[in-house]
């Protein structure tokens, strides 16, 4: 494993500084880099309140403490993780019960809620009601992909660090006995979680790429049957929700690709060219917005195969 404060050493500097001046505030939101990545930021954070050895305020990582909280096995530091689509209202209150309960190994709790984009809005908004009046010594930390993807009250309430988006070694080497080759290991990286990478070989991830490019470039073409595609093509690449999420992360990234092709912005990542040449830019991003909204449904549990059939259908016209 490597070590965070050389991987991430802008933002493991800037909480050095703040907790030396004593202003670490009660709510933090953690973004980009890996799901793995965001996590250790939030350990090392953690850290920080319960060792036994602080120098300047900086945990040493290695006393019982320190590790007891590395292994998930300090009663007051909790973590919402779920392999759900969603994190519900039900979910939050019960850690926001269990975190609010006394401290027993300091005068601290911490709560860490790991892919914080998935709270519903009823959990968001049960959530902002403790960032708003947060009660006893608690230290909230969201970790999510982007920002963006946290309802704009939230990101107005909590302060937000930036992790830097370099590939992990230890990532790419996990990939690469998977089959990915290094460049596209990295590309890969900069697209999706290693969470779901790691789910499916290289092979099936170039044949997911290329399926997925070649269903959209039958939309293109006006082609009504392009739903087929999605049984015949698509879903036999398709074998559990990581793989799901895969497809609406190199989706996401496609948008993005045609408009930086469209407009000479940057270097595509997924397209060599305008995989959506007949389509207007009004009707890319109004594409992009059901894009969005076949998320938002997919995660409310409505069947995936559904959700893309539905897709060819609205890309087709």
């Amino acid at each position: 494993m490597e070590d965070i404060k050389q991987e991430q050493p802008k933002v493991i500097s800037e909480f050095k500084k703040i907790i030396q001046s004593n202003m670490l505030s009660h709510a933090y939101l953690i973004d980009s880099s890996s799901s793995h990545v965001r996590n250790q930021v939030a350990i090392w954070l953690a850290q920080t309140q319960f060792c036994e050895n602080l120098q300047d305020g900086m945990p040493d990582e290695t006393c019982q403490r320190c590790r007891n909280i590395a292994l998930g096995d300090n009663p007051d530091v909790l973590q919402i993780t779920t392999d759900k689509q969603s994190i519900g209202v039900d979910d939050i209150k019960y850690f926001k019960k269990e975190a609010n309960m006394t401290a027993t190994q300091g005068n601290r709790r911490v709560l860490i809620i790991n892919e914080a984009e998935k709270m519903t809005s009823a959990a968001s908004n049960n959530l902002l009601k403790t960032i708003e009046e947060p009660e006893g010594n608690l230290m909230i930390i969201l970790l999510c992909n982007s920002s963006k993807q946290v309802l704009p009250t939230i990101q107005s309430r909590v302060q937000i660090f930036h992790l830097s988006n370099q590939s992990n070694s230890d990532e790419i080497t996990d990939l690469e006995k998977l089959g990915y080759k290094d460049a596209a290991a990295k590309l890969a990286l900069s697209i999706s979680d290693v969470k779901n990478l790691l789910t499916m070989n290289g092979d099936n991830y170039q044949a997911l790429h290329a399926a997925v490019i070649t269903w959209l470039k039958r939309c293109n073409g006006g082609q009504a049957d392009s739903y087929i595609d999605v049984q015949t093509d698509i879903m036999p690449l398709i074998e559990n929700k990581n793989h799901q999420q895969l497809y609406f992360d190199m989706m996401n990234q496609i948008f993005s690709d045609i408009l930086s092709v469209r407009y000479k912005i940057r270097d595509a990542k997924l397209i060599d060219g305008d995989v959506l040449s007949n389509k207007s830019i009004p009707t890319i991003v109004k594409f992009s917005e059901e894009l969005f909204h076949a998320e938002e449904m997919w995660k409310s549990n409505v069947a995936f195969q559904a959700i893309l059939e539905d897709l060819s259908l609205k890309y087709v016209n």
